[in-house]
Formats: C-alpha cells, sequence, structure tokens
C-alpha cells in the first residue's frame, strides 16, 4: 500500500469513529482536578492568529489544572516558538499542511498523537470539523468537541471555548475556573523586550510615543495614504512606522520608516515597544495584541466580535461605520488614556 492510501486509509478509519466519540464514558468521573495532568488542545491549523488565539485556552487550562501537561495538535508552523515560554505546554505535534504532499511527515505526526494518551482531548474551535475528528479519535479518558452546551452569548473565539469548556467539566467531576478568561499573551521575556526595544529606538531615535502600523491586509493604498496622512497632521509629534509583510510591500509607499523581521518573538517585541498598534484583522494584529500592546483592529468583512483584541486598551473599529476623522479620535485615546477630552 503507496502512502497515500495509508493516509486515505487513516482519514477513512477516523471519520467511522467520530460518531460517539465525543465525550467520556458514561458513569466516568474524576474526584477532582489533581486527576487530570496530561491535557491535548486540538486546533489543526497553520495560521498564526488562529494559533495565538489559543493562548487564553492555554491560560485557562494552567490554572484550572496546575499540575498538568499540555500538548498543541497543529498543522506545520511556528507554535514551538508561540509557546515556548509557557511551562506546562510539553509537546507540539505538527502536522504538514498538505498530507498528499508529506505523507511521511503526517504519518510520523499521526504516529505521535496516536502513541499518548491524555486525561483530557480538546477541539479549541468547535467550527473545525479536524478539530473535532483529532478530538474524538485521540487515546484521552475525557473528549471535549465543543459543539454542545456551547454559551451562546460569547461570540469571541477565544472566550468562546473556554466558557463552554467551563460548562463541560463539572460533567466529569473536575471544578471549573470562575475568573475572567485570560487575554492572547506571548509572555515576552525581559531579554526579549529589551532586543526590541533597542531594534526600535535605532528606528526612531526619540523617546517620543511610537504608532505601528500594518498596511497588508484589507485595504486599498489610497485609503492607507489617508489615514497616514490624518496620523502626521493630528500627531506631528508622534513617530509612525510600518511593519512590512514578508512580501516587503507597503501600501504608504515607504513613507514611514520600516521595521521587518521574519522571527515572530522578535516581531513582537519590537511592536511591545511601540504605544498603539493599527491594523486590519489578521495574524499579526493578534501578534500586537499577544505583545500586549494596545491594538486598534480594523475591520471591513469579517466579524468583529469574533475577532477583536480585547487587551487593556484595545479596541475593534468597523471602517464601514467610522469615518477617519472618529478613527483618530480612537488612537488618540489609546495614545493618551489618561487625557481629559471633556474640556
Amino acid at each position: 500500500m503507496d502512502q497515500k492510501k495509508i493516509i486515505i486509509t487513516i482519514k477513512r478509519k477516523a471519520f467511522g469513529l467520530l460518531s460517539g466519540c465525543f465525550t467520556n464514558k458514561i458513569g466516568e468521573t474524576v474526584s477532582n482536578n489533581e486527576e487530570i495532568k496530561r491535557i491535548l488542545i486540538c486546533r489543526p491549523n497553520h495560521r498564526l492568529g488562529n494559533l495565538l488565539l489559543i493562548s487564553p485556552l492555554v491560560q485557562e487550562l494552567e490554572s484550572t489544572f496546575p499540575n498538568s501537561e499540555i500538548d498543541l495538535l497543529v498543522n506545520h508552523s511556528c507554535a514551538v516558538q508561540l509557546y515556548q515560554n509557557y511551562e506546562n505546554v510539553d509537546q507540539v505535534i505538527a502536522f504538514p499542511r498538505n498530507p498528499f504532499k508529506n505523507p511521511i511527515k503526517f504519518i510520523r505526526a499521526f504516529v505521535q498523537f496516536r502513541s499518548k494518551k491524555y486525561d483530557l482531548a480538546i477541539n479549541a474551535a468547535k467550527e473545525s470539523c479536524s478539530g473535532k475528528l483529532f478530538t474524538s479519535i485521540s487515546k484521552a479518558s475525557f473528549k471535549f468537541v465543543g459543539d454542545r452546551g456551547t454559551d451562546k452569548k460569547e461570540r469571541h473565539i477565544a472566550k468562546q471555548v473556554i466558557y463552554s469548556l467551563r460548562e463541560f467539566l463539572p460533567n466529569i467531576g473536575a471544578k471549573p475556573n470562575d475568573a475572567m478568561p485570560s487575554i492572547l499573551d506571548l509572555r515576552l521575556a525581559n531579554d526579549e523586550l529589551i532586543h526590541g526595544g533597542s531594534l526600535v529606538y535605532d528606528i526612531v531615535q526619540n523617546a517620543q510615543p511610537t504608532i505601528c502600523l500594518y498596511t497588508h491586509k484589507s485595504y486599498k493604498k489610497t485609503w492607507w495614504l489617508d489615514l497616514y496622512e490624518h496620523l502626521q497632521k493630528a500627531f506631528p509629534d508622534v513617530n509612525i512606522i510600518e511593519i512590512l509583510s514578508k512580501e516587503n510591500s507597503s501600501k504608504i509607499g515607504f513613507r514611514a520608516p520600516v521595521l521587518y523581521s521574519n522571527d515572530v518573538r522578535e516581531l513582537a517585541a519590537m511592536i511591545a515597544n511601540t504605544d498603539v498598534f493599527i491594523g486590519a484583522d489578521s495574524g499579526v494584529m493578534q501578534l500586537a495584541s499577544s505583545s500586549l500592546t494596545p491594538t486598534i483592529g480594523l475591520f471591513s468583512v469579517t466579524d468583529t466580535e469574533k475577532y477583536k483584541p480585547y487587551n487593556e486598551g484595545s479596541v475593534a473599529v468597523n471602517t464601514n461605520e467610522v469615518e477617519l476623522d472618529a478613527l483618530i479620535a480612537v488612537v488618540k485615546n489609546a495614545l493618551y488614556p489618561n487625557l481629559d477630552t471633556s474640556a
């Protein structure tokens, strides 16, 4: 049997097991949270934003099951770098993005996945069919697929799974957390922040506040140039720098100093040393939020409530409803949160 046929056979068997594997066996429970020691989070996706959006779930599990080890099942990505400072994260099981082009890697990852037993497996995104599949066929005593008992009042993708998991845990005898869900957090180390600060200072050469723009996504060059000119006029004493995409393109014609790094942690550390990030909904926007920088997320197509940044000082702006002058006011509030604008 060739490698492609092996992959097809694995998938067919997996789908055959899918029904009836969504939760724990009837009557089985734990006596306390200490019994949950090995946890698997299934998010078979390679996109930067989607992988960062599971960081609140990882923090939730750290708090609820502090002595646990957490494995992440993802598609081949930078997940190892993203979670390198999470002590509870043990292994990253990385499947290739296209199993038919990389059958050997797929089989190795599948063998790694099936070789481990878990106390709890979690599908991190209820809309993910592949996440449901891997959760259901995992060797876990308890399986949370996430398509039942969902708190319909919460739409944010990072928070939704947390509230749903909290509803599920009492069914297996575990005590859920009751604190507010955590924000996205890359957990940048002090040396990373110092390094990022030096890189930003090399660009701006002063101690003035700095606005960071990411112009790669969604909007036309004319829109970004209009915004850039509005920012220059409104904040003449503020630095404006632009993050370049991997294509090394600028939608403001390289009018502002630029920064770029193909290292996600270095890029986040640079953003962390700016005062406000402005960018369209994207993985880099979520990276900015994960760096704990006040983030202004621009939305025109994607679901604002589902993907908005929610760390302190951050806000989502629907540009279909907000004019540039109003957006500038939002930027001012983010730059100077303690400024009294009532006068």
